[in-house]
C-alpha cells in the first residue's frame, strides 16, 4: 500500500522486506542505492514538497526528511494522532493536513 516518490533522479519508498525496510533505486539503472534497517513501518504514505520528504506511517508517526544517495536525512519526527494514519497527508504551503481513524488534523510548521 506505501508509494514511492521520485527524489533527485531516485525512487524513495518503503517495501516490505525485512518488515518494513525503506530504499532508494536508481531509476536509470534500477540499481539499488541503499536500504534502512529493518522493522521501519508496516506501511507509509510519502509526499514531496520540494526537496522535503513526508512520511506519515500508518502508526501516526509523520517523519520529515530528504535523501541523497547516502542515505534519509531525518530531520524532525511527530506523532500526529492517536489512531491508525492510512491517508495521505496534504501539504500546503507550511500546513500538513493530517487524517487518521477519526478526526481531520491541521499542523503548522515555521
Amino acid at each position: 500500500m506505501t508509494n514511492g516518490v521520485l527524489a533527485n533522479g531516485a525512487l524513495f519508498g518503503l517495501s516490505q522486506r525485512n518488515n518494513g525496510q525503506y530504499f532508494l533505486l536508481d531509476v536509470a539503472t534500477g540499481g539499488t542505492l541503499w536500504t534502512s534497517a529493518g522493522r521501519q513501518a508496516s506501511n507509509a504514505a510519502i509526499v514531496k514538497a520540494g526537496e522535503t520528504l513526508f512520511v506519515l506511517e500508518d502508526d501516526a508517526e509523520l517523519i520529515v526528511g530528504r535523501t541523497s544517495e547516502a542515505g534519509f536525512e531525518e530531520i524532525q519526527r511527530y506523532d500526529v494522532a492517536d489512531t491508525a494514519t492510512w491517508a495521505h497527508p496534504t501539504i500546503s504551503g507550511n500546513r500538513v493536513f493530517i487524517k487518521d481513524a477519526s478526526t481531520l488534523t491541521l499542523w503548522t510548521f515555521d
